[in-house]
Order: structure tokens, then sequence, then C-alpha cells
């Protein structure tokens, strides 16, 4: 689209001052970004996709070989692809008219066994960044039809364009020298991008002041953590300064804020050298997040039993109600009550009373009374004790004898189950009986 204020105009009239690629910057594509490897089969020859040419080797195990005709070092794969083509991105990073300019390029290779590789490339966009941090974007258009990153139309002109999220796309390497303008080096820049996308690490080094003392504090795994994930970098800011001041190096920034996470959690001091700069910072992440998970499940079991003591007050203000669901449960399975199975050790008989139930929650902790066992007609609820504690609640189907489940604390698996489990088959005549009365 034609360039609508000063700032696009400026950008327009120094676009036509920017170079083709040079020589030496096409040799750079063809050595660093176009793949170079070697076919080995199983006859032990192998074909360099550089040059086409095949030699005789060993059918050793070496993962690098040198071609001895074009003398390039090659990645030896030994499938039996013939053709391969590689699509990639690249940069180049330079100044114009008082603007930093990042130059993507697109880069097709064609690799054909027996064949010397090709290759083309055409730029794709440019990001024009004021000293400032403004920003004009110069790009091709895109095939409209179609959602693919690299759907440019490569016949159309490079013209100043609205945002695309294709022009996010990362390079996988940077091309030639970097040239900065003078605000990018005051701003800590020295030409190393630390494999982050240059254009997110110029536009957060001019517009950014936090980054910006990150940066020149060398702390770029920090930098790059909070270039992507800015939202955390003003809660994280008065540790990262302690660091700074401790010349403390961050060596795992997700690792480091999961760790401030933590502490902070836990309400420890997130401004102490002594937490937020730990010698080893695996073993230091990996003890305080077991630590607050270890708080985080125990204030999660009280408030689900906070819950459940306040739905047991409700019920048992409700006392009408109770008496109703003491006499159904009663009527019910009161056949039952008289029921007690011995061994040396265990006592095993059903639950009388709804406050039983009750007083089974509290001591195992499950849902035996929050979810009304008592009424479920067909199940016959009773509890396994030892020197008058219950260890263990188990159901019974009335109907084929067959015990459902057996739970212990927490709805683990009670201590002497096999025990309990024995004592009660031996007994299912005496269940028969009470069920046929």
């Amino acid at each position: 689209m034609k360039p609508r204020n000063k700032l696009q105009k400026m950008v327009v009239e120094n676009l036509k001052k920017l170079p083709q690629l040079s020589d030496y910057q096409k040799k750079q594509v063809e050595k660093h970004i176009i793949p170079h490897i070697a076919k080995l089969n199983s006859k032990g020859e192998y074909t360099c996709m550089d040059c086409g040419k095949s030699w005789k080797g060993d059918k050793g195990n070496a993962d690098i070989v040198t071609c001895p005709h074009c003398s390039a070092k090659l990645t030896v794969e030994k499938d039996r692809k013939r053709k391969i083509v590689y699509k990639d991105y690249f940069a180049i990073v330079t100044r114009c008219g008082g603007f930093q300019v990042v130059r993507m390029f697109f880069m097709s290779a064609t690799l054909r066994k027996g064949k010397k590789v090709t290759w083309w490339t055409g730029e794709a966009f440019q990001r024009w960044i004021t000293s400032d941090g403004k920003e004009v974007i110069i790009s091709r258009k895109r095939n409209w039809i179609a959602h693919y990153i690299d759907s440019w139309d490569w016949f159309s002109d490079l013209e100043v364009r609205s945002e695309h999220y294709a022009h996010s796309v990362c390079p996988s390497k940077i091309i030639g020298r970097v040239y900065a303008i003078p605000e990018l080096v005051r701003n800590g820049f020295n030409g190393d991008f630390h494999d982050y996308n240059p254009f997110k690490v110029i536009k957060n080094l001019l517009t950014n002041s936090k980054i910006e003392t990150i940066w020149k504090a060398g702390q770029f795994q920090l930098a790059g953590y909070f270039i992507s994930s800015s939202y955390s970098l003003d809660r994280n800011w008065s540790s990262i300064k302690i660091a700074i001041r401790n010349n403390y190096t961050v060596s795992d920034a997700t690792l480091w804020c999961d760790l401030l996470s933590a502490l902070d959690y836990l309400g420890k001091d997130t401004r102490n050298p002594k937490f937020i700069c730990p010698d080893n910072l695996k073993d230091a992440h990996d003890y305080w997040v077991h630590k607050r998970e270890v708080h985080a499940d125990r204030i999660r079991r009280q408030n689900e039993l906070q819950r459940e003591l306040d739905r047991e007050r409700r019920y048992l203000a409700n006392k009408k109600k109770i008496a109703e669901e003491e006499s159904e449960y009663k009527e019910s399975k009161s056949r039952y009550f008289d029921l007690e199975f011995k061994d040396s050790e265990l006592t095993i008989k059903p639950l009388i009373s709804i406050q039983e139930f009750i007083d089974e929650w509290h001591t195992l902790h499950h849902c035996v009374f929050v979810n009304k066992y008592y009424q479920k007609e067909e199940s016959l609820i009773l509890h396994a004790l030892v020197d008058g504690v219950s260890i263990a609640t188990i159901e019974m189907d009335i109907n084929n004898l067959e015990i459902v489940q057996c739970r212990g604390i927490y709805n683990s698996v009670p201590p002497l189950q096999d025990r309990i489990i024995a004592l009660i088959k031996a007994n299912k005549n005496k269940i028969a009986q009470r069920r046929a009365a």
C-alpha cells in the first residue's frame, strides 16, 4: 500500500538504498543454511548431495565425512531418499538512514542424488525500527487463500504492509556482519543475539529499560525469557536486581522463575540472596517446588474438610430429616445389625446408625457419610476394627454377597486387607441367612 505518514515515506525513500545479496552473503547461505548431506548405501558407497559425486568408503559408523571431490563436510544419512527439499528463513541485520533494519529472506534448496544442489532465495519482508522503537513493515503480499507461513506472492513488490502473524517468524541464522544503530549499541547490544529472535531483542532493547538492564548485566537467559514472557517481569523485578547485584548468573530462567514463584507462595523473602541465588539451581528448585506442592495439597485437604464439616453441620441442624433417614436405614438394614465376625485381632461389624457413618468419615476421611452410603438399598456397609478403632470400611453387595470395595484412610489400601476379605468371605453364610430372614 502507499505510504501514509512521514515515517512510512522515510522508510520507502531509504528502501532504495538497500543492496542485493552480496557474493559473500550467498556463500554464507550455501555454507550455513543449506544442509550438507552424504547418502550412504548398503554397498558402502557415499553420494555427496552438494556436488552429486560418489565415492567408495568405509561402512563405519562415522556421522560426519568429507567429500573428496568438493571438500564439503557432510552429515551421513542411510535412508533411500533421492530428493530432499529444504526450506528455511535467514536474516540480515543492518542499518539504513538512521533505521535499524531486519531483512528476512526465504530460502528453498533442492538436493537430488547424483546432481549438484540447486537453491534460490527471495526477500520476504523487512522490519524498519526507529531509535525509539517505532516500526514500519515492508513486505511482499501474502497469497490470501493460503494460511502457511511461507505463502508469499513472489511476483509482488516490497511495500508498506500491515503486520501479519507470518512476520513473526524467527530466522534460523543471521547471515553476515551485524550493523547496529548507535542507540542500540548504547543500550547494550554488542552484535550477538544469543539465538533469540533479532527483531524482539532489538525492539525490547530500544523500548524496555528493564530488558536493557538485564542485557547489559549479561543475563541473556533471563532477557530471552522475559522478552517472551514480559507479564512476569515487573513481578520479579526486585529479585532480578538482587541477583544482578550479587553477580549471580541465572543458568536456566524457567527454573529460576519457578523457584521465585514457589518461594513467594510459601511466604519466603524473594529479596534474600540466600533463597534466590542458590549454588545448585535445580536442587533448590526441586526442593522448594516440592514444599509448595505439599503445602498446596494440605490447604486443599483442609478446604475439602471444611466444606464437608459445613455440610455435616447443615445436615445435623435438620433433626427431622435425620430422624427420617435414621428410621429408613434401620428399617432396611436392622436385620444385619447383630452380625459380628472376629479373629485374633480383627472385629468386623455393620455400621448401625448415621452417627457411626459420621464417625467413620471423621476417622478415615473418605466419602462414606458425604455420599450417603446408608441410603444404598443393595449395599451393606461394615467396618473393620482393631482395638476398637476403625481401620477399614467395607461395602458389600447384598444380592451376590461380593465385596464391592474395601477402603482405608483417605481411600488407601487398608492394613490387614487380605485378612479382612478372608474373614468376611468365611462368614458369607451368616449374611445370607439374615438376608433371607
